[in-house]
């Protein structure tokens, strides 16, 4: 649009200002060679008079005269040719008149023989047996018409460059509703299902709106219904999974069992401890979904929780380092967090890295601009790079030492507190000695920190 403002009025002012600089040009051409006509003739009189008087020289009667400024007098009388001027023979400049005078005429012609060109106007003087005449260089003409074209470019371009900043004002003031209805969606793609376009009076964005925050409401309803739904059928699975491990329990109380028995009685109390576990993930997840919070949000050091995630899953406190790459002063950074979430999303990732990568190898807290990272590393094998997005996916498994034994919904729930909190979680390989590391990037506080 911007483009197409500035060349309709580049085209515009171009068409008016070669229209004006012609026919200014015409205008101001035409009077100056009706003056140079009026003052050829009144000088040819004056040469004519003053050669009617017995004895008078051709050079003599020329230099009498005064010529008009920038003008040269030329006469030929005879076979001789007199000048006004010493600095400017006669050349050919005549030329281009001197058969119309011969033919008894007056003329007036242009020509290029000058810079600028000049005028050349003959007149016949048949009762003295002479032709006259004066060359009008042009000088004030072409510095007129040189200003005006000068004056017309600028003209020219200052209005290509309104057209232009027209044009951008016009399609920032059109595109101004895309662009929020663009940023809205990027909004509700990463989760902000509260975002809503506000109410416009224009008709024709009237719909548009109405449309997107009716898409929204109902995107929020149908994401609020399956996570209801998922929370009503794991809560509906609690009351028979119960009664199934109390039953199962009186049955591994049995001293008496065959080994068959015995063996069927372990692998049902492995699969039903599974089964627990991936639909108390599935509880946490549609709480998660529906952006349920397990507690008040309060400020807590990054290390400190990592060590309160340690000493919860039983881990040695000396898996926590001081992190590397950083330049701050040896402080805890503060998160604003749930902080029962946060404890859970990092033991999945301690967990993860036992069920998956060996076991786990060390946790480093960095600090980093206003963001902290959290990285938790292996000694497995690494994760291959077409499998480090999918296996924050739900039920995804990128395989390990101890397939099957998860409920596939572990780093899920660390991938959902993450952007829950506005933060995020990947995977990457740990170059300098194999291994996997996950790295949860979460906004940093901004209150001051703690010593750590």
């Amino acid at each position: 649009m911007t483009l197409v403002f500035a060349s309709g009025a580049l085209a515009l002012s171009a068409s008016l200002s070669l229209g004006t600089y012609f026919s200014a040009r015409h205008l101001l051409v035409e009077q100056r060679e009706r003056t140079a006509l009026r003052q050829a003739f009144t000088d040819a009189a004056l040469v004519r008079d003053r050669l009617l008087t017995p004895g008078s020289e051709g050079s003599e009667v020329l230099g009498s005269i005064a010529p008009a400024t920038g003008a040269v007098m030329y006469l030929h009388r005879g076979d001789t040719w007199y000048s006004s001027s010493l600095d400017r023979p006669r050349q050919d400049v005549t030329d281009v008149v001197v058969r119309t005078v011969d033919a008894g005429s007056a003329g007036l012609a242009w020509t290029d023989l000058t810079d600028p060109h000049a005028i050349v106007v003959g007149v016949p003087l048949p009762a003295v047996g002479a032709s006259y005449y004066e060359v009008s260089v042009a000088e004030e003409l072409a510095a007129t018409l040189r200003t005006l074209a000068w004056a017309l470019v600028v003209c020219a371009a200052l209005t290509t460059a309104g057209g232009a900043l027209l044009g951008r004002a016009a399609s920032r003031r059109v595109l101004q509703p895309l662009g929020a209805v663009a940023g809205a969606a990027v909004q509700v793609s990463a989760g902000d299902l509260k975002t809503r376009l506000d109410e416009t009076s224009d008709p024709d964005l009237a719909v548009l709106v109405g449309a997107f925050n009716h898409m929204v409401d109902a995107l929020h309803e149908r994401i609020e219904r399956d996570a209801r739904f998922a929370a009503d059928v794991s809560h509906e699975l609690r009351t028979p999974l119960t009664t199934l491990t109390t039953s199962l329990g009186v049955l591994q109380g049995v001293p008496d069992l065959s080994a068959g028995a015995s063996s069927a009685v372990q692998l049902m109390a492995t699969e039903l401890a599974r089964f627990r576990r991936a639909l108390e993930d599935l509880l946490i997840l549609g709480r998660l979904d529906a952006g349920a919070g397990e507690g008040e949000t309060v400020t807590v050091g990054a290390r400190e929780l990592v060590r309160q995630a340690l000493q919860a899953s039983r881990r040695p406190p000396n898996l926590l380092s001081t992190g590397e790459g950083t330049h701050e002063p040896p402080v805890d950074p503060l998160l604003d967090v749930d902080r029962r979430q946060l404890l859970r999303a990092l033991i999945n990732l301690f967990q993860n890295a036992d069920l998956h990568g060996g076991g786990l190898t060390g946790v480093a807290v960095d600090a980093v601009d206003d963001h902290v990272e959290i990285r938790v590393r292996d000694e497995g094998p690494g994760v291959p790079a077409q499998d480090r997005e999918r296996i924050f996916e739900r039920f995804a498994r990128a395989g390990g030492a101890k397939e099957g034994t998860g409920s596939g919904l572990g780093l899920s729930i660390v991938a959902r507190t993450a952007a829950n909190h506005g933060g995020d979680v990947w995977c990457s390989d740990v170059h300098d000695r194999g291994g996997a590391e996950f790295v949860l990037r979460l906004p940093r506080s901004g209150a001051s920190g703690t010593a750590g």
